[in-house]
Parts: C-alpha cells; structure tokens; sequence
C-alpha cells in the first residue's frame, strides 16, 4: 500500500507551532494524504514534512502566516488555496478549529460555508492513494 500522508506527530508539530488543534476530519485528511488537488481548482495544504521540505514547501504554517492574506480575519485558519486567490478556511476559537469549511473570498472578504466537508475531502485523497497504487501496479505488471 502507498502511504502519501503524514503520522500523527508531524499534525501535533504544526499544531503546535500554530497553537491550535486542527478538526478531526482535517487530520483524517493528512494521514492519507498530505497535499491533494480538489476539483475545482483546490489545492489543500499539507502539513510540513522534513523528510519532503520541497513537496510541502507552501505549507499550513507558512500559509497562515508568511503567506498569509493580510485582510483575512484571525480568526481564520486557511485550508485550502484556489485558482482564483480565494481560500478554503476553517474558524478557529482560541486553540479550537471547527468542523466545518468555509469559502472566504479575497476580493469581498465574505465567508460562507463550502459545498462540501471534510468527508468528501477525504473520499478525494483516498481515490488519490488508489490511483497512484493502480499506476504502480501497471507499470510492475
């Protein structure tokens, strides 16, 4: 099996270092992929991997602060860039982040909520890790 994500203290060293608790669907996301290309234009932000630091360059800390929008709210934790410059965020309460997935656009500084969540995030990334294990397969076979 392709293992694309990332363990469960790599998550805890970018909580950390942004002082928060990601959702659990976010986390359930990074084990089986870290980084994925969504319909629509999506790009999700993995989580910063030693081991990768040129595949995970424009990670969530870099993108939440360096990187971040300056007219985006603080209480905002970007997820998720689109073609457009508009971001997919999550809402953050202090150490807490929700569940849910907001759209926030750059030019209105509007949010609302995204189409989609967490569980149809992570139905993308594993279709990604069964697509890559089919190429491996074929040019093995």
């Amino acid at each position: 099996m392709v293992h694309l994500g990332v363990d469960d203290e790599m998550i805890q060293e970018a909580e950390n270092a942004m002082g928060l608790h990601f959702p659990e669907g976010l986390r359930a996301v990074w084990r089986v992929s870290n980084g994925l290309e969504l319909p629509g234009g999506w790009r999700l932000f993995p989580v910063f991997d030693p081991k990768e630091p040129r595949k995970t360059c424009n990670h969530i800390g870099y993108e939440n602060t360096k990187g971040r929008w300056p007219s985006m709210d603080e209480s905002l934790v970007s997820i998720a860039a689109g073609d457009t410059g508009n971001q997919l965020v999550i809402k953050r309460d202090g150490e807490v982040c929700e569940e849910t997935i907001l759209h926030w656009n750059h030019e209105t500084n509007k949010i609302k909520k995204w189409g989609k969540g967490f569980d149809y995030v992570q139905t993308k990334a594993q279709a990604r890790v069964l697509k890559i294990e089919k190429q491996i397969a074929n040019r093995i076979g």
